[in-house]
């Protein structure tokens, strides 16, 4: 009887490790090269280049260190236009195609990042560094002249330090940051009201 227990322990350790094995080798992202770029290369926009900022001025909390879509495009954030502190009020970042070629993303359920910046333009809620996120993929495709939703923010008309914000004229400026691109969301405005 004890080698039979013997041997079951060791058919389930033996099952557990390459179980454990499995789990731990699914990567969380594909590589970078996997979906960075579409096959085929984009051509050039015969329409002007999109009103998206470039680069948010400085002393932005956002990551900025993937090169800028090169595909036709805008992309929005599409919410209420004002909140009551304590609220968690949810904007939705969306992104429409331009271009003739279809945009292909993989990436993380963190991919789009945002800050938020007071009338004068001082960053008062910081892209927080913290942020827990699960380790899921998220696939978006967007064809040619489709506007598909990327992923929705969340914001309570706090600042970065969990304080009530006063009431007033803010600015949400948001980043998608994943799959080795970055994609500028329109400023978006919003008022905090008593």
């Amino acid at each position: 009887m004890t080698l039979r227990i013997l041997l079951t322990a060791a058919v389930l350790t033996s099952s557990l490790a390459q179980a454990q094995t499995t789990i731990f080798t699914i990567p969380a992202l594909p590589p970078k090269s996997s979906a960075a770029t579409p096959t085929t290369p984009a051509p050039t926009p015969a329409t002007p280049a999109p009103a998206t900022p470039t680069t948010p001025a400085s002393g932005s909390t956002l990551p900025m260190a993937n090169p800028m879509l090169s595909t036709a495009h805008s992309a929005n954030l599409n919410g209420p236009g004002s909140l009551r502190v304590g609220q968690a009020t949810t904007w939705t970042f969306t992104l429409t195609n331009q271009g003739e070629q279809p945009i292909n993303l993989q990436h993380g359920a963190c991919a789009v990042r945002f800050e938020v910046l007071d009338a004068a333009g001082k960053v008062v809620r910081a892209n927080p560094t913290n942020t827990v996120c699960t380790m899921q993929l998220v696939i978006t495709d967007v064809a040619p002249g489709e506007t598909m939703d990327v992923q929705d923010i969340r914001w309570d008309g706090r600042d970065s330090a969990g304080k009530a914000l006063p009431a007033g004229d803010y600015t949400i400026r948001a980043v998608f940051s994943g799959a080795g691109v970055r994609i500028m969301a329109e400023e978006f405005p919003v008022t905090i009201e008593n």
